[in-house]
């Protein structure tokens, strides 16, 4: 497989696993744990719109141009965004296992974004090195 299309894929993963951590969230509804936060105010605060919308739309932007583009430039783009997702799926599996209350389906499902993001970082790392 060529590597515009694994980062591609990978891209896709790690967005379609975004959702499915979303829905996890969302399951205790069907148990009836009350799963607002604390503060609630029936609104979203505008910073997590503004991270959702960064987090969601950025991984789909990548899919799609990982597809359409294979330059230098947007490989070293792909590459450093990678490995800030990276440093945030570190650290929030980090808080799945050891701040917030254990739930095995977000840890197994954050370990397997973490070795999907390694994953998109290799072919990348390989991709700007092979185009020097």
């Amino acid at each position: 497989m060529n590597t515009q299309i694994k980062t591609a894929f990978y891209w896709l993963l790690l967005g379609i696993c975004f959702l499915t951590h979303n829905l996890f969230h969302m399951y205790g509804l069907f148990y009836g744990v009350d799963i607002r936060l604390p503060d609630a105010t029936g609104e979203v605060p505008p910073g997590t719109q503004v991270f959702n919308t960064v987090i969601f739309t950025v991984t789909f932007l990548m899919a799609l141009l990982s597809v359409n583009l294979s330059g230098c430039g947007f490989r070293w783009i792909s590459l450093v965004w990678s490995a800030l997702f990276l440093l945030l799926n570190i650290a929030h599996l980090a808080e799945a296992i050891f701040v917030e209350a254990f739930d095995l389906s977000q840890v197994c499902l954050l370990s397997f974004v973490l070795v999907v993001n390694v994953l998109l970082i290799v072919v990348l790392w390989k991709s700007v090195k092979q185009q020097r």
